[in-house]
């Protein structure tokens, strides 16, 4: 049975900022997978990117989601951008949770990205917006599919 919302998108989508919103206005609690694994972890994603790389992170980061998705209290789930791409991650979430897809427009997404890709491992090193764009196309092309399953996709910008 599906007792959770969870929320995905690429980075900038607004998924954080959307399980807020929701939330707020259901009065559900509202966790940020992110948030949770630097917690666990006692370490930020861009170090645990840096440090241990991308393959320990997506490890570490379903296991987290699996710990999320039994807990017994339902909540609003904001996931990593990638997180339903790796480790058969989108089928458990689909298993335990009604699943929101946000795919605003590319130029968006640039917009919202370029002053903050400090922050953000996977982008961090980008010194043009276009090759910021030719990243995000690349990574679209391949993650679309994974988006386009979702029970709920969003494709207007929502704040």
């Amino acid at each position: 049975m599906k007792k959770h919302l969870a929320i995905t998108g690429f980075m900038g989508s607004g998924k954080t900022t959307y399980a807020h919103y929701l939330s707020q206005k259901t009065n559900i609690p509202f966790v940020d997978l992110d948030e949770y694994i630097e917690h666990k972890e006692k370490s930020s994603i861009a170090s645990i990117f840096e440090n241990k790389g991308e393959s320990y992170f997506r490890e570490i980061e379903t296991k987290y989601l699996k710990e999320i998705l039994n807990l017994s209290e339902q909540y609003i789930i904001a996931l990593g951008g990638g997180t339903i791409c790796f480790n058969n991650n989108l089928q458990i979430v689909l298993q335990h949770s009604w699943l929101i897809a946000l795919m605003p427009p590319v130029d968006i997404l640039i917009q919202r990205l370029w002053n903050e890709k400090e922050k953000r491992p996977l982008i961090k090193n980008f010194s043009t917006q276009e090759e910021l764009k030719k990243f995000i196309d690349q990574k679209l092309s391949e993650r679309n599919k994974f988006y386009l399953q979702a029970d709920i996709i969003v494709k207007e910008v929502i704040y």
